[in-house]
């Protein structure tokens, strides 16, 4: 005999378990994606932010800032986006960058024209208000999540958006 379940637990049933995928997936929905948490060392990474495109296979630009709020200096030593075959730093004469270090109390913006990440052979179309996961690495505070937000094409910085909340 099969167990009664009613249309709310079994909402909750199907809710949880899409949930448990899309953690297992690493597509984690957070109310503010903006900044990630400071590292022990005070390495905090924010306003991550590329542009749409139009078909994938393609290679763009990307951009975010970077805070050492610590007391020693730290190297970004790698940047990991699984969207990108490929991703690789360049100073603002397009000369790869193998490392960069961040000395205390210093911030680095990255922007056009200036220090960026290159997202080489992009698996995907990029899609406006998209937001894309990437890893950045340093030799101190280790490996740090951000999130890239889609910006419509012809932006020329981050900017946050606003999503209304939406409530049954």
């Amino acid at each position: 005999m099969k167990p009664d379940i009613s249309l709310s637990s079994r909402f909750r049933q199907v809710a949880g378990a899409g949930l448990a995928l899309a953690l297992t997936l690493g597509i984690a929905v957070t109310a503010s994606a903006q900044e990630t948490n400071p590292s022990p060392i005070g390495i905090k990474v924010d306003r991550g932010w590329t542009t749409v495109t139009t078909a994938a296979g393609k290679t763009t630009p990307a951009y975010f800032a970077i805070h050492n709020d610590g007391t020693t200096p730290d190297t970004l030593v790698s940047t990991t986006c699984p969207i990108a075959h490929h991703t690789v730093l360049y100073d603002a004469s397009g000369h790869l960058l193998g490392a960069i270090v961040i000395k205390p109390g210093q911030t680095i913006t990255m922007g056009p024209d200036r220090l960026h990440l290159m997202l080489q052979a992009n698996r995907y179309r990029f899609y406006e208000h998209g937001m894309i996961p990437c890893s950045v690495d340093f030799l101190d505070a280790g490996k740090l999540i951000m999130y890239l937000h889609v910006e419509p094409h012809g932006a020329k910085g981050y900017e946050q958006v606003r999503r209304p909340v939406i409530k049954n």
